[in-house]
Formats: C-alpha cells, sequence, structure tokens
C-alpha cells in the first residue's frame, strides 16, 4: 500500500521573524483589530493556509480549544497601521475551528472566530453518485445510501443518528478506507433474494451491518495496489481475496471491479457489480438455504411444485409491515433419503413420488412454524408441524438428535426467517392402502388457465368417508391434477368444495375404478354428498338444496342431515375445521347449493339450526327435473326440517340402443396412459370413438370393433371427454384422465 494522501493528522504552524513575516501569504488572511477579526467566520479546504495579521492593538492567537480538531497557538503581538504578519497555520484536519484573542478580557468581549475545514471525504463522493451527481451513471446509489446510512455519514448536512451502535467505521472521519461499493443491479438482486423491499433491508440492521463492513477494509488500496492473489482485511475481521485475469481485469471474491480510484480525503471508492458475502452469516431465507445445498435438490423441487417456496421466503422477523408467513424450523431429508422413500414404499421412481397425491403431507410434517435452533430442543419435546398437519416428536440422546426417528445429521443451518436441520431419512409416513373393497376412486380437478394467478389460490377438495376426512388436496397450476382414494362397499362419500377465492376458474370431476364419471360440477363448483361405492340401488339424479342466509354469515354453525328409505344418506355441516386449528371455519356465503342423489321413497331434511342470524336463514330443495319440492323461503323465521318429501317414483332406465347397457359399458385404465381398453361391448359391435377437450375442441376420432383399445398417445396430460358412437344405436359419452 502507497501513502498517496497527506498525513491528515499534521498541521503546520508556521512562525518566524524577517522577510517571511512580511509578505505573510496564504490561502487567506484574517486582520486582528481592537475586539474584532475579520473575517471572523469563513470556510476554506484541506491543505490551505490562513495567515493572521495584526493592524491594531495587542493580541494573540488561540486556538487551543478543547473541540478544535487540533490546536494552534500564535504568540502576542504589537499591531500597527501596516500590519504586522503573525504567522501562518495549515490546515490538514478537516472540521470546525474555533480561536480567539485570549488576552484580557478580549474573548469575553466578543472577539471569537471560526473556521470550517471542508473536505471531500467518502461519504461526499458517495453523493456525486446520486440524482444528477457527476458520478451517476456508475449507478451505485441505492449501496451508497446504505454505507452513508451505516457509517457516520450526514446527509446534506443532516445527520440521521448515524453510525448506529457497533458500527466498526466512520467514513466522515480521519481514519482512511477502502470501500468496494457494489452497484444498484447487485442491491436489487439482494433484494429479491431476501424477499424485502428498499426500506426493510436497509433498517435489517444485525445482518446489513455485517454485511456492508465486510466491504469496507482499512487504508488505501488503489486500482494499481490491487495486485494478483492479494488478501485484504475488512474491518467485519474477514479478507477479501483479490484475482487479476489476464486482460487485466479486477476481482475481489469473483466480484469484479467496475470503475476504480474514485479517490475521496480520507480513501478512495471501487465500484463492483457483486455483494460480497463473509463466510459465517445466516441464508437470506430458508428457501435460499435449502436452494443452495447440493444435497436437497429434490426437496427444492418438491417445495417448488407445492408452492411452499413462498412461505419459506416470507421475512416476518425483519418485515413486520406484510403479511407474511413464519418463521419455520425446516427438518430437510437429503436427496437420498428421498429416493429411498421412494424405493421403499414401490414408486417407480422419486418423481413418481412427488407427483402423488401425498407428497404435500410429507412436506407439511417436515416444516414447523417457529424457530428452533439446536440449543432449543429438549428431548421429549414435541413440535406442531404446518397446518396443524401432525406433531414432530424430538429424540435427544447419546446417540444423537431425531426428529421423528429421523435422524438430524447437520444441525443449525441457520437463515434471517428461521433455520433449517438437514435429515438423513424422510419422517414416517404411512401410505394409506391403494384400494379398498371397491378399489379406488379418482378425482380430477382442473383449473381453467387465464390471467388469473395459477392454481386454486386457497381453494381445495375434501374427500369424507362416513363424515372423517381422508383426503384434502389443492391445485398449484393450471390445467388438471389427479389423486386417487380408496373406497369401501357400504361408506357414505362426501366430496365437499372448499372455496378460497376464484371459484369461476375451477372445477372436479369423480370417477369410479371402472373410469365412470359419477359427478362432474364447475365454474363454480358445487359439492356432493352421499356417494356410495359398489351402489346397487338405482339413483333418480341429483337433487339441489340451496341455502340462503340474507345476512351472509353462511348459516354459521348450522347444517343438515338427508334421510333417505336407506339409513343417513348425506350430512351437509358448513363449518368443518378444514384448516385443523380445533375451531370452526368461518365460510360465509349469501347463498351456496349442495347435491345429493335422489332415491325412490321419501326423503327427510334435517335442519341443524344455524347458531346466529337463525331467523335470517332458509333452504330450498328441487328434483332432479328442477321441480322446487320443499320451500323454506319464509322470512324472520329459523328454517325447520322437512319430512316425508317424495321425490321420484322409481329410476330411468338407459340403454345405449337396443342391447348394450349403460351401466355395462366401461374404460380402463383410469388415469390412461398410452392406451384404453374399451369394456362392456359387444364382440362384433363396430364404433366410432371421438375425443373432446375441455373447451369441447374435437381432438382424435378412430374406429374400432368390440373392446379393441383405443391408442391415446397423441393426447396430453389432462381431462377429455370420449363419445363412442355404436353403429345403429345412441351415443355414449364418457370422461376420462390422461397422465
Amino acid at each position: 500500500m502507497k501513502n498517496h494522501l497527506l498525513n491528515i493528522f499534521a498541521l503546520v504552524v508556521s512562525m518566524g521573524m524577517g522577510t517571511a513575516w512580511a509578505q505573510c501569504e496564504a490561502d487567506t488572511t484574517v486582520y486582528l483589530t481592537d475586539f474584532l477579526f475579520t473575517p471572523s467566520e469563513f470556510t476554506i479546504s484541506v491543505g490551505q493556509t490562513v495567515a493572521f495579521v495584526n493592524a491594531e492593538g495587542t493580541h494573540n492567537l488561540d486556538g487551543t480549544a478543547e473541540s478544535n480538531p487540533v490546536s494552534f497557538f500564535l504568540e502576542e503581538t504589537e499591531g500597527n497601521i501596516d500590519g504586522v504578519c503573525m504567522g501562518t497555520v495549515t490546515f490538514d484536519v478537516p472540521g470546525v475551528y474555533t480561536f480567539t484573542s485570549s488576552i484580557g478580557v478580549q474573548p469575553e468581549l466578543g472577539m471569537t472566530g471560526t473556521i470550517v475545514v471542508d473536505a471531500e471525504t467518502l461519504c461526499d463522493v458517495m453523493l456525486s453518485l446520486w440524482g444528477s451527481g457527476e458520478n451517476e451513471y456508475m449507478d451505485a446509489y441505492l449501496s451508497a445510501y446504505a454505507f452513508q446510512s451505516y457509517f457516520g455519514c450526514s446527509f446534506f448536512g443532516q445527520g440521521g443518528g448515524w453510525p448506529p451502535p457497533g458500527s466498526p467505521a466512520n467514513l466522515e472521519g480521519l481514519d482512511e478506507y477502502t470501500l468496494f461499493l457494489p452497484n444498484s443491479a447487485a442491491i436489487e438482486g439482494l433484494q429479491q433474494l431476501m424477499n424485502l423491499n428498499s426500506f426493510d433491508l436497509l433498517n435489517f440492521t444485525e445482518g446489513m451491518l455485517a454485511g456492508l463492513s465486510y466491504h469496507i477494509v482499512p487504508g488505501v488500496y488503489l486500482a494499481e495496489d490491487l495486485q494478483d492473489g492479494a488478501l485484504l482485511p475488512s474491518v467485519e475481521g474477514q479478507e477479501i481475496a483479490v484475482s487479476v485475469d489476464g486482460d487485466g481485469t479486477v476481482m475481489l471474491n469473483g466480484a469484479t471491479v467496475l470503475h476504480e480510484d474514485i479517490v475521496a480525503f480520507n480513501g478512495v471508492i471501487h465500484v463492483i457489480d457483486e455483494i460480497l458475502v463473509p463466510v459465517g452469516y445466516p441464508g437470506a431465507t430458508t428457501w435460499d438455504v435449502i436452494v443452495q445445498s447440493p444435497e436437497h435438490t429434490v426437496l427444492e423441487e418438491a417445495l417448488l411444485a407445492e408452492n411452499l417456496d413462498q412461505a419459506l421466503r416470507g421475512q416476518p422477523i425483519l418485515n413486520d409491515n406484510e403479511p407474511a408467513e413464519g418463521p419455520f424450523t425446516v427438518f430437510a431429508p437429503t436427496d437420498d433419503a428421498f429416493f429411498a422413500l421412494a424405493e421403499t414404499n414401490g414408486f417407480e421412481s422419486v418423481d413418481a413420488l412427488l407427483s402423488s397425491q401425498f407428497i404435500d403431507d410429507i412436506l407439511y410434517a417436515h416444516i414447523v412454524p417457529g424457530v428452533y435452533e439446536s440449543v432449543d430442543l429438549f428431548n421429549g419435546m414435541n413440535l406442531s408441524s404446518y397446518n396443524n398437519s401432525g406433531t414432530v416428536n424430538m429424540t435427544i440422546d447419546e446417540d444423537g438428535v431425531e426428529a421423528n426417528t429421523a435422524p438430524v445429521i447437520q444441525a443449525d443451518m441457520l437463515a434471517y426467517n428461521g433455520v433449517v436441520h438437514a435429515l438423513g431419512e424422510v419422517m414416517p409416513f404411512e401410505f394409506p392402502d391403494a384400494e379398498g373393497t371397491c378399489g379406488a376412486w379418482t378425482i380430477v380437478m382442473t383449473c381453467d388457465p387465464s390471467d388469473f394467478e395459477p392454481g386454486w389460490q386457497g381453494s381445495s377438495i375434501h374427500v369424507f368417508a362416513d363424515g372423517e376426512e381422508i383426503a384434502a388436496e389443492t391445485m398449484t397450476s393450471n390445467g388438471t391434477e389427479s389423486f386417487s382414494i380408496p373406497v369401501d362397499a357400504g361408506s357414505r362419500m362426501d366430496v365437499v368444495y372448499n372455496d378460497g377465492g376464484a371459484d369461476i376458474y375451477h372445477g372436479f370431476s369423480v370417477f369410479d375404478a371402472s373410469g365412470q364419471e359419477l359427478f362432474s360440477s364447475a365454474q363454480p363448483p358445487v359439492s356432493i354428498y352421499g356417494l356410495f361405492p359398489c351402489e346397487e340401488r338405482e339413483s333418480c339424479g341429483l337433487l339441489d338444496i340451496t341455502f340462503f342466509d340474507n345476512f351472509g354469515e353462511g348459516w354459521y354453525g348450522g347444517g343438515m342431515i338427508v334421510y333417505s328409505e336407506e339409513g343417513v344418506q348425506a350430512t351437509i355441516q358448513f363449518n368443518p375445521d378444514f384448516d385443523g386449528d380445533g375451531y370452526l371455519d368461518y365460510q360465509p356465503f349469501s347463498s351456496r347449493k349442495a347435491v345429493t342423489p335422489a332415491y325412490p321413497g321419501e326423503m327427510d331434511f334435517v335442519v341443524a339450526s344455524p347458531l346466529i342470524y337463525a331467523d335470517q336463514c332458509s333452504y330450498t330443495v328441487q328434483n332432479p327435473e328442477g321441480e322446487m319440492v320443499v320451500n323454506q323461503l319464509i322470512s324472520n323465521q329459523a328454517p325447520i326440517s322437512s319430512y316425508d318429501v317424495e321425490l321420484c317414483q322409481e329410476p330411468p332406465v338407459s340403454f345405449l340402443g337396443g342391447n348394450v347397457d349403460v351401466q355395462e359399458l366401461k374404460i380402463a385404465p383410469i388415469p390412461a396412459k398410452s392406451r384404453i381398453h374399451l369394456l362392456g361391448t359387444p364382440p362384433a359391435q363396430s364404433w366410432t370413438w371421438s375425443v373432446f377437450g375441455t373447451d369441447g375442441k374435437l381432438l382424435m376420432t378412430t374406429t374400432g370393433i368390440g373392446s379393441q383399445d383405443v391408442i391415446v398417445d397423441e393426447l396430453k396430460p389432462g381431462l377429455y371427454t370420449a363419445v363412442i358412437q355404436f353403429e345403429g344405436m345412441a351415443a355414449r359419452r364418457l370422461r376420462f384422465v390422461k397422465e
């Protein structure tokens, strides 16, 4: 390092007798007369000189005030009309100097003066990066503002209470520093990484102070001093590695110097294109920690697919002005752990596991609200996992730390919104049986592609068997997604749509094990109650029950049980605990429809009265033909139950022409892969197969005979309608899913 700057502590006082005094040459001259300095207040630059000439009376020059950056003093002289040169003073130290003539009562009589020695410090130079400053083109104003805020700079003469406690450098002081200033693009990248706006990032004192300090090096290093292989000690404490490539480009920890040698009185600035990051500090977010880990690529993919990356990027600790989930403790299984889980449980690949309906529940089990570093954990501790999806039991003994028996192999990967603990195994997960006594049903969800945000955005499908929830799914993208559920004979199945908004873009369909569509609803979806697997009874169709609430409270706490002659047909509850917090969910509506199959004979509609404003609630029931058979639209009266309502005499008999029964024609498998089997067609019966998309466009047509397979390779994954036209008979319409 070369000493290119003057010693800022040197202040030279020139005094003596002879010709030099007579001339008394200086940049500025101050004249002393009785009780007066002329001028008494003025500003000079660092290194300039001031001459003091006594033109009247007996005076000295006393600049020994404690507040002065450096003291100076000129001995007593007797002045005359020609002026007596008392001496010259060179001011090499910036600051405010006060002086007086300290003989007798001269100070009390007002013989005082002030000199401001101004210097272009690092703080001043950074102002040139703002607005229309001469260095604006360097585009480093964002980081300039941050450094000015944290390291002792005043703004246009107005201090802001900085630097904060613990700040290791004062860029407006006398000590010399080299400052590596990231450009604005680098700062904007950091804002995106930290998920903070510029204001919240600036006020992130703990992290900002350490990070910025790593960009400051004591002493002055011009570009010519930055030699390949050099290590520069930062005021943060860690070193910065200098490298120079064959073209002479200077880099610091890989960051390129874009603009060099912006010199100030107390140092020099170089503009670089990246943030310099010291080691040993927390990651920006728990999501950032996972993304940067080479051992967690599968977890990263899974979290991204389930739209959980945004939850892990929230900054509720640093930014309490915006709603954000978290903070979180993430128990992060490694890639090897996910591969082992997939193989052990019979999945074809880890991709099959990630695309299964179970992956969201697996992920939820590994995310815990709150920050639990290793020092916060104890043996036997139980932590509630994300969305109240379960409990994480901690075991800590001489063998190590386990979370639900999965070993913690690396603890305390810290972030500013939580902590990540790496696991050597995936926590145990009980995969349900793939099929029940009636096989498995497939539920296909749709989200109409639009300008709206992708996925269901908080809406979800909940499946109940005999009143107990067995599955809950949502969509994270547009198009179609499906999941399957095992079903048993005799179980009462409810498929309930939980509206979280934008329902006009949503839809769902229910298919049985043979691919027969049992129900379909869209824009907006309607919940269906009382489907029975392997049902032998003939239904008359679907009846509509519409519930009204004039105050828009959604029949809070109320519901209805529908009975057929076989027993309970449907249990409709409007405030189930979908979020798992132990309380009824508040789901307001003014009107809402539910459907359930209608059967011959009498049916009862038993009301559970709403808990609030029951007299503003009502309902109607329409039979499958659309005729109103129950009308409880009675003003200012709580709804009452309706009994012995006859909806239909007997179910209609449906045939596909003369000898192909509707109930016998099926397609398999569902979801389909490369080909579809037609089941139930007569061996010699010819047919035409046409496939339509959800938008009604014809996508393919083929012909065949009997149970010949249909090749569907050309179709993309999604939901389709197949129209099967038999020669000389009526057409049959079926829906299917292509994987």
